[in-house]
């Protein structure tokens, strides 16, 4: 038998294996900015029902899709970041499926190397912002002084095209 501590152990393993997953889904372009906060708080609703929470969301607004996805040319993008248990992604699955407003959707889980370098990339990022970006624009860190100058054309080509007239008239006079 397990002891009482046993049970704790166990539920601090459930709250500590919430993964960070990221839903970016596309709304139908007909529906009007109210309808898609609508989709969007069921969306978030959905995920904390399930024990989930949110850490993000962000509407991107109407854009133009690569090809037809259910005879729409645009749509209005939703992306989502949230933490949850795995078990939750069925359920989202199947009100995606279910939904006639949502025309595609991809749920994509993030694991802890990719959330470490985004973590660093914002602290380097603040940082940037905090200090100035003295070399910002520039292509390398060296400070050379003939990073503007013209590169020198080669020898022999004078940047017009020889005509295989002057050509022949050249072997002419060598002989």
């Amino acid at each position: 038998m397990l002891p009482e501590g046993g049970k704790a152990n166990a539920h601090a393993k459930e709250v500590t294996s919430l993964r960070t997953y990221e839903a970016l889904y596309i709304v139908r372009p007909d529906l009007d900015d109210d309808g898609i906060q609508t989709i969007a708080k069921e969306v978030e609703s959905l995920v904390e029902k399930n024990g989930g929470t949110i850490v993000r969301s962000e509407t991107w607004g109407r854009r133009k899709l690569a090809y037809p996805v259910k005879k729409h040319s645009d749509g209005c993008y939703v992306l989502l970041r949230f933490q949850a248990m795995p078990e939750l992604l069925p359920r989202l699955d199947n009100y995606f499926k279910l939904s006639e407003q949502v025309i595609r959707n991809m749920v994509v889980y993030f694991d802890e190397h990719t959330l470490r370098l985004e973590a660093e990339q914002q602290r380097r990022k603040e940082e940037e912002i905090r200090f100035g970006a003295p070399n910002r624009g520039r292509r390398d860190a060296d400070d050379d002084e003939d990073d503007d100058e013209p590169i020198p054309v080669a020898a022999g080509r004078r940047g017009r095209r020889r005509d295989e007239d002057e050509d022949e008239d050249e072997d002419e006079e060598t002989e």
